[in-house]
């Protein structure tokens, strides 16, 4: 019995071991909502053409339309890479149900500047969603594709010809990085982004370093600390 259970107990971690390691889903390491970018359908008519031109007849004949695209995203699910936004996406969509709420509101009232306030900051809350989901920068998201498989399936599972092969990847997107051109409406935060940039790269330098051996010890602390570096250019955009 006690083989049995042994041999039973060494199946099970390495099934645990290979679900652990196993590659997502394709869609789990794109930043897409598609119910969010849907919700443009009706958004784009609303803020380049109800509310430019004053028009409250074509705010009411979207109130049908908005309340659906609303229902659906709040049903929607961020994708795996999107995890770490997940308490601010939450917040974003309840604070987007109340200017819809408050939307329909001031249309059925009736009076044209309520009705275009509300317009206003429902615009601004999709806008602000849209940020949290679309990448900043595509050279920082093709690092973050990779990060995201090494952070939650490739350390967990220990698989460590798999980090070593995604090092590189790390490696060769901090190069891209490190040259790219800051986003225009970032130009004001260029030398704090360079600066950070260039501690990522440096941070993972250090990892590759690491795995170039074999111990835990060392490699983890690498991996913890080239997140963090991650996280803090995440930061700079965000202030």
């Amino acid at each position: 019995m006690n083989m049995r259970f042994r041999l039973l107990f060494s199946l099970a971690a390495v099934l645990m071991l290979a679900a652990w390691a196993a590659p997502t889903d394709p869609s789990d390491v794109k930043s897409d909502v598609p119910a969010l970018f849907a919700f443009h359908d009706v958004i784009y008519p609303l803020w380049h053409n109800a509310w430019p031109n004053k028009d409250l007849a074509l705010m009411k004949e979207l109130v049908p339309q908005i309340r659906e695209h609303m229902a659906e995203l709040e049903k929607a699910k961020l994708p795996g890479i999107l995890r770490d936004k997940q308490a601010k996406w939450d917040a974003g969509v309840q604070a987007m149900a109340a200017a819809v709420a408050k939307y329909e509101q001031a249309v059925a009232g009736g009076e044209l500047q309520p009705s275009l306030d509300a317009a206003e900051e429902l615009h601004a809350r999709y806008e602000g969603l849209v940020r949290m989901v679309r990448p900043v920068m595509k050279e920082l998201d093709a690092y973050h594709q990779v990060l995201y498989q090494v952070y939650h399936y490739q350390w967990p599972a220990k698989d460590l010809a798999a980090l070593r092969a995604s090092g590189a990847e790390l490696a060769k997107a901090c190069e891209v990085l490190q040259t790219a051109a800051v986003p225009k409406r970032f130009e004001a935060k260029t030398e704090a982004l360079k600066a950070a940039f260039a501690a990522l790269g440096a941070a993972t330098a250090e990892l590759n370093g690491a795995l170039a051996g074999e111990d835990w010890k060392v490699i983890d602390t690498a991996l913890e600390t080239m997140h963090t570096r991650y996280q803090d250019v995440e930061k700079v955009f965000e202030k």
